[in-house]
Parts: C-alpha cells; sequence; structure tokens
C-alpha cells in the first residue's frame, strides 16, 4: 500500500509538471489597479502572454505567422521574440546588437506567444524605462514607467533583420503540444465552438483533448486503416488549429474541414492502436479520444519521434521538383478546337519547364513523371512525387468545356481542397475521369469514390499553406508575363493531388477549345512563355522556402 502511494505521489507530482494551467494575473500600473489582465500559464517556470503586456504598457507587437516572431518597438530599440527559441534579440536605436539567453524557450499558445515571465522581467528592467516586478505568489504584475513621458517607436517592422537573428528552426514550430491546459477562468475568446486541442500521453496510449466551448451530444467516428475520421455534428471548427502535423506520439497529423453544420476531423495515427474510444466530459465540455495502445509501442515512438525531427531538418533544402505532364499515351485528354490533344501541350511545357530548371538551377534535381506520350497512372504520378522525395509537385494541364469553338478562355491555378464552385466541380470531374482507364480503378479509388474523400483531400497544414504561396506566386507571373487571361487561384478535388505528401499544384494553362488559346498552347513560343512564367514563380518560391528554412 505504502508503494502505492508513493507512486501515485510521483505521478502526481510529474502531472502538476507537465500539464499546465491557464490563469491570469492581476496588474497595478504605477501603484494603481488596472482593469487589463495578463494571461499566464506555469510548467517549469511561469510563462506570461507578451501581448497582454503589451497591450497594458500600450506597446504594439508586429507578429510574423509565418516564422512565429514578434517585433516590439521600445524607445530604446527594437526587441525581437520567437517561439520555441531562448534567444531574445535587441537592436538597439544606435545600431549595436545583442543577444540575451532566456532560461526557457519562448511557448506558441492559441495563437499567442508565451515568454518566461522572469526572463521578459529582468530584459525590461535592465535595458529600458521599463520596471516590472512579478509577484506569482499572489499573482500580481507591478509595473512602473512614466507614461507621460514616452514616445513610441514606429510600429512599422524594421527590414534587414540581420542573419544571425534568424535562429528558430521550421522544424519546430509543428512541435505537439505536450501540455494539458485546464482552465479557472473562461476560455479563450472565439467564434468557433471547437476551438483547439492537446494531446496527453498516459502508460496506456494517449488522449487527445478536443476543447469545446459547449456540450458535445454525439460524435460518429470510423476507423480505416492508420485513419480515423471523426464527426462532430452541428459544430463549427477552427481549421487553422485542428490542420497541423505533430511530431511525436501516436497522432502525425490532425486535419479537419467545415462540412456545411458538421466538423469533420482526420485523424493519422503513426501505428496500430488496440482499441479507441469517445468521451464527451461534461465538466469541461472537451471531447476526449481515448486511443489505447502498448507500453511497446509508445516506447518504439518516443524513439522515432527523434528520427523525425532528425529527418525534417535534413528535408529543409529544397532540391528536387516534380513535373507532372497530364494524361498521355491511350489517354489524350481534352481536343482542341483545330483537333490538338491536350497531352502533347502538357508534355511540351513540361519538357520545356524541365530544361530551364535543370539549365538554371543546377542545386535542383528534375523528375518527371513522363517524359514522352506514355500513359501514367493518377495513383502512381503522386508516388512517383513521393519516392524522390519532391519538394514541389506541379501537375500541368489544359482546361475544356464540351462547346466547340468555346466561350470559356483563359489560365487558372489550382490548390487541393473541395471545389466551391460548379465550375471547380466539373474541371475536376473531367480531370478525375482518366481513373478510368486503369485496371482495376473501382477498387483502388473506391476511398475516394464517396464523401470520405473530403476527408481523405485535407492536406497537412505546411503543405497547405505552401501550396498557396507557390499557387500565388504562378498567379502573379501569369497575370503579369503571359498574353492569355488569367483567371486566378482556385480550390478543387483533383485525385492527381491526393497522393503527393508535399506542396502541390495543379495548372490548367488555357482552354484548349477555345479557338485563341488553342493557337497560343499548341505553338512552340506560347509553351515556352508558359514554362518560363512557371520557372520564374518556382525560382521565387525555392527563395521563400530556403529562407523559412533558415528561420
Amino acid at each position: 500500500m505504502k508503494k502505492v502511494v508513493i507512486i501515485a505521489f510521483l505521478i502526481l507530482a510529474l502531472w502538476n509538471k507537465l500539464f499546465a494551467q491557464l490563469y491570469s494575473f492581476s496588474v497595478n500600473l504605477n501603484g494603481k489597479p488596472s482593469q487589463l489582465m495578463i494571461r499566464a500559464y506555469q510548467s517549469n517556470a511561469t510563462f506570461i502572454a507578451i501581448e497582454d503586456l503589451l497591450s497594458v504598457l500600450e506597446i504594439p507587437l508586429n507578429f510574423d505567422s509565418e516564422v512565429l516572431r514578434g517585433q516590439i518597438s521600445l524607445n530604446e530599440g527594437n526587441l525581437f521574440i520567437t517561439a520555441y527559441n531562448p534567444f531574445l534579440f535587441f537592436v538597439q536605436n544606435d545600431g549595436k546588437k545583442f543577444t540575451i539567453q532566456l532560461q526557457q524557450n519562448v511557448d506558441y499558445r492559441y495563437g499567442k506567444l508565451f515568454i518566461p515571465a522572469k526572463g521578459i522581467s529582468n530584459f525590461l528592467n535592465k535595458y529600458t524605462s521599463i520596471q516590472v516586478e512579478i509577484n506569482e505568489k499572489v499573482f500580481l504584475i507591478n509595473i512602473k514607467y512614466n507614461k507621460s513621458e514616452r514616445k513610441l517607436a514606429s510600429s512599422k517592422p524594421v527590414e534587414n533583420i540581420p542573419q544571425q537573428m534568424v535562429t528558430s528552426s521550421r522544424a519546430d514550430v509543428n512541435l505537439p503540444r505536450s501540455s494539458q491546459i485546464t482552465y479557472e477562468t473562461s476560455p479563450p475568446k472565439t467564434n468557433f465552438d471547437l476551438y483547439d486541442f492537446t494531446m496527453e500521453e498516459k502508460a496506456n496510449g494517449y488522449i487527445l483533448r478536443i476543447k469545446s466551448r459547449k456540450q458535445i451530444k454525439s460524435v460518429s467516428k470510423n476507423l480505416s486503416g492508420n485513419f480515423l475520421y471523426l464527426r462532430i455534428p452541428n459544430s463549427t471548427i477552427d481549421t487553422d488549429r485542428f490542420n497541423t502535423e505533430l511530431s511525436s506520439g501516436i497522432i502525425s497529423a490532425v486535419n479537419s474541414i467545415q462540412n456545411g453544420k458538421d466538423a469533420d476531423l482526420k485523424i493519422t495515427l503513426r501505428e496500430k492502436i488496440q482499441s479507441q474510444e469517445i468521451v464527451s466530459e461534461k465538466k469541461t465540455n472537451d471531447v476526449l479520444l481515448l486511443l489505447h495502445v502498448s507500453s511497446d509501442i509508445i516506447k518504439k515512438l518516443k524513439e522515432e519521434s527523434k528520427k523525425i525531427l532528425e529527418a525534417k531538418n535534413k528535408n529543409s533544402k529544397f532540391d528536387v521538383i516534380v513535373i507532372d505532364a497530364g494524361h498521355g499515351g491511350r489517354d489524350p485528354g481534352a481536343i482542341g478546337y483545330r483537333g490538338i490533344k491536350e497531352k502533347d501541350v502538357n508534355l511540351g511545357i513540361a519538357l520545356k519547364l524541365g530544361k530551364l530548371l535543370e539549365d538554371k538551377l543546377k542545386d535542383v534535381k528534375v523528375i518527371y513523371t513522363r517524359k514522352d506520350d506514355q500513359f501514367v497512372e493518377l495513383y502512381r504520378r503522386g508516388q512517383i512525387a513521393n519516392e524522390n522525395n519532391g519538394k514541389l509537385f506541379i501537375s500541368i494541364h489544359c482546361n475544356s468545356t464540351d462547346d466547340k469553338p468555346g466561350l470559356n478562355k483563359g489560365s487558372e491555378v489550382y490548390i487541393l481542397r473541395p471545389g466551391r464552385t460548379e465550375d471547380a466541380i466539373r474541371i475536376a470531374e473531367k480531370e478525375n475521369s482518366v481513373i478510368k482507364l486503369e485496371e482495376g480503378y473501382q477498387e483502388r479509388y473506391k476511398y475516394l469514390s464517396d464523401e470520405n474523400f473530403i476527408l481523405t483531400a485535407m492536406a497537412s497544414t505546411a503543405n497547405v499553406r505552401h501550396s498557396e504561396k507557390f499557387a500565388e506566386l504562378l498567379s502573379e507571373k501569369f497575370h503579369k508575363s503571359l498574353p492569355l487571361k488569367h483567371n486566378g487561384v482556385k480550390q478543387a478535388g483533383f485525385f492527381v493531388l491526393v497522393g503527393a505528401s508535399m506542396p502541390s499544384v495543379l495548372i490548367e494553362t488555357g482552354y484548349i477549345n477555345h479557338p485563341e488559346d488553342e493557337l497560343y498552347l499548341r505553338s512552340e513560343k506560347g509553351q515556352q512563355e508558359i514554362a518560363e512564367a512557371i520557372f520564374k514563380a518556382v525560382v521565387d518560391y525555392k527563395n521563400y522556402y530556403e529562407k523559412l528554412a533558415t528561420k
């Protein structure tokens, strides 16, 4: 019995250390109570929300969501704070720069930067005219400064940040949320019913805690291989928060979409689980997904998490581009107004783009899904990209309608998401229809033939963000460089993009059944200009990608 008590005490101590509780500090500003509160939590130290502190001081915070870095403009200079990084970088007004190392990393939760309270108070007291005293026992922050004499520096972000200030790793940005957060006060203000999640490791498995503003009465679930699908009816979900990759634990990714009135989640599992169940926690309104696995699996996942982080670091170089010429072989694609075949236009542009990349980007390897007139199954195209560790997947196509001559004209760039318009759905259905030329397509694509496709089509946050970025760059180059009309960036459910585990786009270069578009698409000059526009976008994207990798 004594051993049981001791073990229980150790578990409780470990629980208190690992799982933080969100609470608030009261503020005395120049000796008078302030109406503003500062959110905080206790882990291995007290962490406070830097944005809350700055609100009390009426100091602007410029936050870069791409690299999770905040810039604070002070009278004395500019302070830079980066998530998952223990260093503060301070650039004084006289140009002098220096680094302050904290005892703990800056944290990032609920879209806010949380900084060790002791670290930020030490910095402010030493380097600025602001005096901050934090009393952790009574949850009180005393702030002193002469507000009437303060003239805040410009809130415009500083350009050309010194390279030595760029130290946080992008691989760290998607670290799993290792702390359970409970509330003594009301949860963060949000318009979403499902607004956040946490992961908890137990001795016999893991708990995915879905934070909810209201009581959830029912959840439907379906386990298919390594994917667990949840549908939470009559609930809105913060898709930005619920689209993320996790670096450790049983869950490798959480993806979500708002499906009408329902919230749909796709949970990607790293290992086979023994069992799973849903529990609705009435006290908090949270939905708990309990995933039971053996202790051997937990140990294995811990070891693998280290390897995953190492692989992500090695994966940061933009060194492989996959070019996919749509259709081919027995699949001609769309037929032009004057009879040209889409497969020939796609291949012509793909080969010209590949030559530009090979000639001018020597450090980038070019992979083709086809280099001649052969038929390649849709699923195989994504496999080729994944097998070669591609960093970008570009699928080249021509658009078409049933009319000849057609009235629609112009280029479009698509990213993978369920189509929002009838045109997008029509185009996706046309491009997807090629699967009927594949042997055994009914079995191979059955998981894409029903409503589960919209769940399967959900890519990771990082891939979606990078796909959108490349699509924007392409759209800009097409608009500025080509004589064709450009119809912008759209989204649709293209099967060919589902299998590519990397940023990917599908380009409809023009309407092949429109007389003017077809003349341009079939010409050597037109194909070369389209290839050059794509190449310019790739160069810009490569610079963007590698810049992020060094931050």
